[in-house]
C-alpha cells in the first residue's frame, strides 16, 4: 500500500481536528480501502480531488494511488466558474469534491464522490499518477504532470534529510492542493508518524488549540506565515512540544530565519530552509539546520538524490533529479504524454553555486512570482484583466503592481476586490498605477524589465 500504510497499525496517524479524533494508521487503512472499493469500479482514470485538509481528501487521494488512477489536487475553495471551467477542459471520471457537481454529465456515485456516466475519454500515460496545478490558487488549466516514482522519491528524499521518525507530529498549516503541504503529509505518513488536519489559520484560536492538543512537534511556513508567527509571538503561544521548523514558498528575509532559527535552537530544536518547485515534486534543496546562522541566505545542498548545476550562459540553476516531472499539460489530451525532460528541470531561477556546494538564488529569469508563498503566473492575471484594456502586471516583493492604460480608484478598486476572490490573497498584494502608455521594446512588446525599474 501507497506511502507503507500497511507496515503500521495501532500508531497514531491522523488527527482530524473538525471531529476532534485521532485515527490510527488502521483506521486510516481502513478508509483508504473504502474510497479504493469505489474507485476499483472502473478502468484507469482521471480523478479530480477538490481538496481540504480532512479525512475525505487525504483518503481519496491515496486511495487514487493505491488504485492507479491519476489524481489532480485542487482547491475545493475555487470559485464555481474556475471549477466548471477545469471539469470542461480535462474531463475527469471522477469528481471528489464537499460541494455538489452541478453538470449533467456526472451522477453522485458515493458520499462527497461523483461520476461521470458518460464513455471513458482519452487514455492516461501509465506512468501518470498526480497532477498539480502550477497556480492552485487561480485555477489555472496548465498541471504538472508527476508519477508515483516522482512522489516517492521526493518524499524519502526529504524525510531522510529532516530526520523524520515515528515520534513526529505535523500540522497541516498549508493546504495539500499544494506541493510544499502535500510533501508535509507524504513525508509523515512514510516514516510512520502523525499529521493534525485543519483549515483554519494561524489567526484562528482553533489552530493552536489543534497544535496543543495534537502535540504537535513541527511547523511548516511560507514566508507570509512567519510574518504572522513573529506577530503572534510563539514564545507566547503554549506550543511546548515544537521542535522542528521548516521555511520554504519563497524568500524569506534573512533576519526573519535568523529570529526564528536562534528561538527554536535555544528551545533545543531545529529550523530548515528549503528551496523547491511543483515542476520537481516538491523540494530541490534543503539549508541544514546547522548551517545557520553561518549560511543564511543560502538555500541549502540539493537533496539526496538530486544534483544541481548552473547554466554558464544564463546563470539559470539546472536541476537533476528522481522527483522531476513528466511535464506540463494543458488539457486532457496532453495526459497521454510521456516523459518530456528526462529528469532535467530548468528551474527559471538565476543563482550561484559555492565551492562547498550551497546554493544562493540571486533572481528569476521566469513570469512567475511567489506572493505570500503562493506561485502566481503574472500572465495568467494579465489576462483576467486585459478585457478591461492594456494592462501590464510585474512582482515586487510580496506585491503585484499593475499598470493600466485606464481606469480610477473606483475601477482600481472593484479589480482588487475580484483578484482577491479570485486568487485568495489579500488585498494588500495588489498595487494598481494608472499611465499614459505601457513601455514597449523595439518589437512591440510590453518592455517588463522598464516597467520592474519603476518606483
Amino acid at each position: 500500500m501507497i506511502f507503507g500504510l500497511d507496515r503500521h497499525s495501532s500508531a497514531k496517524a491522523v488527527y482530524e481536528a473538525a471531529a476532534d479524533r485521532w485515527l490510527s494508521y488502521a483506521d486510516l487503512r481502513s478508509a483508504v480501502r473504502q474510497r479504493s472499493a469505489e474507485f476499483r469500479n472502473s478502468a484507469r482514470s482521471l480523478v479530480f480531488l477538490f481538496c481540504k485538509n480532512d479525512l475525505r481528501s487525504v483518503a481519496a487521494y491515496l486511495a487514487s494511488f493505491e488504485t492507479g488512477h491519476a489524481a489532480a489536487l485542487l482547491d475545493d475553495g475555487l470559485v464555481p466558474d474556475a471549477k466548471a471551467a477545469l471539469i470542461e477542459l480535462y474531463r475527469p471520471e471522477w469528481i471528489s469534491t464537499a460541494v455538489d457537481v452541478p453538470h449533467p454529465d456526472y451522477a453522485r456515485a458515493g458520499e462527497a464522490l461523483w461520476r461521470r456516466h458518460s464513455a471513458p475519454d482519452a487514455a492516461l500515460h501509465p506512468d501518470l499518477a498526480l497532477l498539480l496545478s502550477t497556480s492552485g490558487s487561480t485555477g489555472s488549466p496548465r498541471f504538472v504532470r508527476l508519477t508515483r516514482g516522482n512522489v516517492e522519491a521526493n518524499a524519502e528524499s526529504i524525510s531522510e534529510v529532516l530526520g523524520i521518525g515515528p515520534a513526529e507530529c505535523a500540522i497541516m498549516s498549508l493546504p495539500m492542493h499544494y506541493s510544499y503541504g502535500l510533501s508535509v503529509l507524504n513525508t509523515h505518513l512514510l516514516r510512520g508518524a502523525s499529521i493534525a488536519l485543519t483549515d483554519q489559520g494561524l489567526l484562528e484560536p482553533g489552530f493552536w488549540e489543534t497544535f496543543r492538543k495534537a502535540e504537535c512537534t513541527s511547523f511548516a511556513g511560507v514566508p507570509y506565515l512567519y510574518q504572522i508567527l513573529r506577530r503572534l509571538d510563539p514564545a507566547r503561544l503554549n506550543i511546548p512540544t515544537l521542535n522542528t521548523m521548516t521555511q520554504a514558498g519563497g524568500r524569506m528575509d534573512p533576519a526573519l530565519i535568523a529570529k526564528f532559527s536562534s528561538w527554536i535552537a535555544e528551545r533545543g530544536g531545529r529550523f530548515f530552509v528549503m528551496y523547491g518547485q511543483t515542476e520537481a515534486t516538491a523540494r530541490i534543496s534543503i539549508l541544514p539546520s546547522s548551517a545557520l546562522p553561518e549560511k543564511l541566505g543560502s538555500v541549502g545542498l540539493p537533496i539526496p538524490g538530486g544534483r544541481a548545476e548552473i547554466d554558464p550562459e544564463s546563470s539559470e540553476l539546472v536541476y537533476s533529479g528522481p522527483n522531476v516531472m513528466m511535464g506540463y499539460a494543458a488539457s486532457r489530451e496532453d495526459l497521454a504524454l510521456g516523459d518530456e525532460l528526462g529528469g532535467t528541470l530548468r528551474t527559471g531561477d538565476l543563482a550561484r553555486i559555492g565551492e562547498d556546494g550551497y546554493i544562493v538564488i540571486t533572481g528569476r529569469a521566469k513570469r512567475d512570482a511567489k506572493v505570500f508563498g503562493l506561485r502566481i503566473n503574472l500572465d495568467e492575471v494579465e489576462n483576467l484583466l486585459r478585457a478591461h484594456g492594456p494592462v501590464a502586471v510585474v512582482g515586487k516583493g510580496e506585491v503585484l503592481r499593475i499598470y493600466c492604460e485606464y481606469g480610477d480608484e473606483l475601477i482600481f478598486a472593484e479589480h482588487r476586490r475580484e483578484l482577491c476572490e479570485r486568487l485568495r490573497i489579500h488585498h494588500s498584494a495588489f498595487v494598481f498605477e494608472r499611465v499614459e502608455s505601457l513601455p514597449l521594446t523595439a518589437n512591440g512588446k510590453i518592455d517588463y524589465q522598464k516597467l520592474t525599474g519603476l518606483p
